[in-house]
């Protein structure tokens, strides 16, 4: 009698493990352990690792205007090492602000194109014509008139086309304004005459020479 009890005591508590391992075979709800992936130091992407990209002709977000150029784009540097710094879309003759066929570099700058005018196989000229680079005082295209005036040192004179204003602090630069290249009464531009009648005139375009000093 104890033998048969044992027996169908073993044949339930049997079924009843298969029907429990089959209910485990076909619950859903169990989520597996998250498995740890080890990825090679050398798949991390440069902003996973924190270090910036290299900077092109060495022109960063904080890059402004000096007195002899932008960046590794400078009066004086020749085409070969131009081109070898910086990322030049085109060098061929364009047609400058004096009407005359110029050998030019198109420099791409921080998104902003510059123009390098070449003589004797070196950049003699840069044409600025973007509010993006301006000087440590803040000059640039779109700078009034009236600021270029009042400071110290200020000039302007007549261009083939347009007005040009120089500042004693920036050597080399000169501020353009589209005004008529002579004063009403003819003659030069003197400073009080031109700031009361355009002071409001802003900059268009910004030429970098090598300084004369």
């Amino acid at each position: 009698m104890r033998i048969e009890i044992t027996l169908a005591f073993l044949v339930i508590a049997g079924g009843c493990k298969k029907a429990d391992d089959a209910d485990r075979r076909i619950d859903t709800s169990v989520v597996a352990p998250p498995v740890a992936v080890s990825v090679p130091r050398d798949a991390t992407s440069p902003a996973d690792s924190g270090q910036d990209s290299l900077a092109t002709c060495g022109v960063l977000s904080s890059t402004g205007l000096s007195n002899d150029g932008i960046g590794d784009l400078l009066v004086g540097k020749s085409v070969d090492e131009t081109k070898r710094l910086c990322d030049v879309a085109s060098d061929s003759p364009q047609r400058d602000a004096e009407g005359q066929m110029q050998r030019t570099l198109v420099v791409q700058l921080g998104g902003e194109t510059i123009l390098a005018a070449i003589v004797d196989n070196k950049v003699w000229r840069l044409d600025v014509r973007t509010p993006r680079f301006v000087t440590k005082d803040s000059l640039g295209v779109d700078t009034p008139l009236r600021r270029i005036a009042h400071m110290r040192g200020a000039q302007f004179a007549p261009g083939e086309d347009g007005v040009y204003g120089f500042v004693a602090d920036h050597c080399g630069l000169s501020f353009r304004f589209s005004l008529p290249v002579r004063p009403p009464a003819g003659g030069q531009w003197t400073v009080a005459a031109i700031d009361k009648d355009h002071g409001d005139a802003a900059v268009d375009r910004v030429l970098v020479r090598k300084c004369g000093r």
